[in-house]
């Protein structure tokens, strides 16, 4: 093979090695999808300018003809990857489908069947010869274009000005970094295109292409943005993706403050347009609504809220939180300021705290009416009770036993209506924390056992088996409110006699250990259904299926149980299988006064 030595090869023989060496470091950026085709790009770009170097440096013409041929691979595959490229970084990969792609490359391939076929038609090349540049005096090809070509240039240029018209859109719709990263893409891509034209043209002095040298400084430019701005890295699309569909107001500022992007949302909040903000100071923008420190938007995690207020609007509330931007040697280079609306949550928690304060006073006004009333009804049963009593007693004359009858009933109406009013005053100086206990010592077998013995008359008027036993290991003297254990112990026995038909009632006090003791009422009872189990010590709530005769009374008496208990520091707990009986276990601290300890 003739060669012919020039130094006009070595653009060539530099572009071949820098583009290709720029192709195999790109593909480390290979999972990203702008690297693929920016990969493509590299290597079509070196083999264009490769098969140039033949096409040059050979003196033979079927080695020129090789060279071209080589070399158009080069030709059409270069803008194709191009367009690919601009579609992906302008964010539109997913026009990139196979059947796209398949549709883009069928005129490409089917150019250069056109050209490798030439020689049978003459469509691409009308001929193909020998000639010499009459100043440098080199041997170059000549092949006139023919009209197959045409196609091909209207095709090519079509589809670059496609890509380029969204790389453009990129350029208005982006600020700052992003716009140089644009700026830099569009002189990329300008570059060989314009040295094509004036080949074309035959305005250059030597009859030689320079558009694969001014592709391969084109994939250089691309290369030194992608190292300068870390293209393949943080793309335009990530940014419109995240930065401009996110709900929150988001502001970036560089290390001066000043503002370097504001999202759609944080225009729409605070009604400004980006052109006249952008480099402006964050504090002299945002004076009219808010004011921070130097400080403040210097330290990573400052946050604090915000009301904003726009004549004519609503109050709304913002939360503003202050991030750091740090750049690779962890050094801060920004800060973000994220402002995120939580007006509904203010406006939810405001409603809760008025529905909680009226539902308080409510409750308030509710005690102390059943308070007010039970006090006021208290002197007149009193008096009733008292007059019954003394009528009864035959003072004021002879009675007949009718009236004798009549008068009972009045007696035991009187009496259940002043044990209600009394479960209303003890459940209204619970419910407002009035009731005190009394914590003084005495003797549970005298004061506990009394009670059983009183009970146990109501038991056997059923027929009920009664039993009652207090453990030696209680002590004989303990300290606490006798007055409410009685009432705890009443109302567990009376609810067992009321709802056992047949069977037994057992009660047992024992101590447990030398911190607690337990008072224990089992019955033979039909038992609780397993759903009121868990409202059965709630106020004023009854057994559903209980026979109305006995829900007699208001519900307040196991409710009131339970509250006492927990006054006393202890717990009440409660076992119950249908059908066969009931237990609750009421378990209070032990205290004992040491000299009176039961030896």
């Amino acid at each position: 093979m003739e060669m012919q030595s020039t130094p006009l090869l070595l653009p060539w023989i530099l572009s071949v090695i820098l583009t290709f060496l720029m192709g195999v470091y790109a593909l480390r950026f290979r999972r990203n999808i702008v690297a693929v085709p920016f990969i493509a790009m590299c290597f079509f770009a070196s083999l264009w300018a490769f098969g140039y170097i033949f096409e040059l440096d050979s003196t033979n013409l079927a080695v020129k003809i090789l060279g071209v041929k080589i070399g158009y691979i080069g030709v059409i595959g270069l803008p194709l990857s191009w367009t690919a490229f601009a579609l992906a970084y302008s964010g539109r990969a997913h026009w990139l489908t196979k059947r796209n792609i398949l549709l883009t490359l069928f005129f490409p391939i089917l150019t250069y069947i056109v050209i490798l076929t030439n020689e049978y038609h003459n469509w691409f090349f009308t001929e193909v010869g020998l000639q010499i540049d009459e100043v440098s005096g080199l041997v170059l090809i000549h092949n006139p274009l023919g009209w197959w070509f045409w196609l091909h240039a209207v095709y090519i240029y079509g589809i670059l000005i496609f890509g380029t018209y969204f790389l453009l859109r990129e350029y208005w719709d982006k600020r700052d970094v992003y716009r140089s990263q644009i700026i830099i893409n569009i002189t990329a891509v300008l570059l060989p295109w314009i040295s094509n034209g004036i080949v074309l043209s035959g305005l250059l002095p030597v009859r030689i292409d320079i558009t694969s040298v001014m592709f391969s400084i084109s994939i250089l430019i691309f290369g030194w943005g992608f190292l300068r701005y870390r293209l393949l890295d943080i793309l335009p699309v990530a940014h419109r993706a995240v930065f401009e569909s996110i709900s929150d107001a988001v502001i970036v500022l560089d290390s001066d403050l000043r503002i370097v992007e504001l999202n759609p949302a944080a225009h729409d909040l605070f009604k400004l347009r980006p052109n006249s903000v952008i480099g402006n100071s964050f504090h002299a923008v945002f004076k009219p609504w808010f004011q921070l420190s130097d400080k403040a938007l210097q330290t990573h995690g400052y946050h604090r809220e915000v009301v904003l207020e726009h004549d004519g609007e609503s109050m709304r509330w913002l939360h503003l939180f202050v991030s750091t931007l740090r750049n690779e040697s962890n050094q801060g280079g920004g800060h973000i300021v994220t402002l995120r609306d939580v007006t509904s949550i203010k406006e939810n928690e405001s409603a809760l705290a008025i529905a909680r304060d009226e539902a308080m006073q409510a409750n308030s006004f509710k005690s102390q009416l059943l308070a007010n009333v039970s006090h006021e009804l208290r002197t007149p049963l009193g008096i009733i009770l008292g007059y019954t009593d003394l009528i009864v007693r035959k003072s004021y004359g002879d009675l007949t036993d009718k009236q004798v009858n009549i008068l009972g009933r009045i007696k035991d109406s009187t009496q259940y209506l002043d044990g209600l009013v009394s479960e209303l005053l003890d459940q209204a100086q619970l419910d407002s924390g009035k009731l005190k206990l009394s914590q003084r010592a005495f003797e549970p077998r005298e004061v506990l056992g009394s009670i059983c013995n009183q009970l146990s008359i109501l038991a056997e008027a059923k027929n009920l088996h009664f039993s009652f036993s207090i453990d030696d290991n209680l002590p004989v003297s303990i300290v606490g409110d006798s007055q409410r254990l009685k009432q705890i112990l009443v109302n567990l026995i009376s609810n067992a006699i009321k709802f056992t038909e047949t069977g037994s009632i057992t009660v047992e006090i024992s101590a447990i250990s030398n911190n607690e003791w337990i008072m224990q009422v089992t019955d033979t009872g039909p038992g609780i259904q397993p759903e009121a189990l868990n409202t059965i010590f709630e106020p004023f709530k009854q057994l559903a299926d209980a026979h109305k005769a006995l829900r007699k009374g208001y519900g307040l008496g196991l409710s009131i149980t339970r509250q006492l208990i927990k006054l006393m520091g202890g717990n009440i707990t409660l076992e119950s299988t249908l059908g066969k009986g009931t237990i609750f276990t009421a378990t209070i601290p032990l205290i004992i006064e040491e000299e009176t300890t039961h030896e």
